[in-house]
């Protein structure tokens, strides 16, 4: 190869890999991880505590006061929700809640706390039982009677 040919092609390669770094870095938003120490102080002044797991996880237990709002109701019900509330968002482990941050922070939420380690790092007490400020969540069966075939279709807006 000529030297023409090998600064076009490293030219090339670098502008694959800054498009890829932009294209794999998350935008700019107030969302913040914090701990399990930082997340109770949170709690204790009255952030807004959303639980995104399932009813039946969020029933096993939870962050006092939290709000069950399971993943696949979060886009329909955050609709409703005050932008330049302070959240503080949760699962069990922080993978979901992390993909939720994503989607409040696309929503224009000003302010997001992020529990990164999810629920098992939790060091507080925990509540027992259905949220009280809201609807469970509709769950598929985990069995269906019968030798029934059944077809989930899932589908989502994000």
């Amino acid at each position: 190869m000529d030297r023409k040919t090998v600064v076009i092609w490293a030219v090339a390669a670098a502008l694959i890999i800054g498009v890829g770094v932009l294209m794999f870095t998350p935008a700019e938003s107030g969302a913040q991880d914090v701990s399990a120490q930082r997340a109770a102080e949170l709690v204790a002044e009255k952030v807004r505590v959303i639980d995104v797991r399932t009813s039946g996880e969020f029933e096993a237990g939870h962050i006092p006061g939290a709000e069950n709002v399971p993943m696949n109701r979060l886009s329909q019900e955050a609709a409703g929700w005050d932008l330049a509330e302070p959240l503080l968002i949760y699962c069990a482990t922080g993978a979901r809640s992390a993909d939720a941050v994503r989607i409040l922070s696309g929503a224009g939420f000003e302010t997001i706390y992020h529990l990164s380690a999810g629920i098992i790092a939790w060091q507080g007490d925990v509540s027992q039982g259905a949220d009280t400020a809201g609807s469970p969540a509709r769950e598929l069966p985990d069995q269906v009677p019968g030798d029934t075939p059944v077809l989930y279709v899932f589908s989502t807006d994000w």
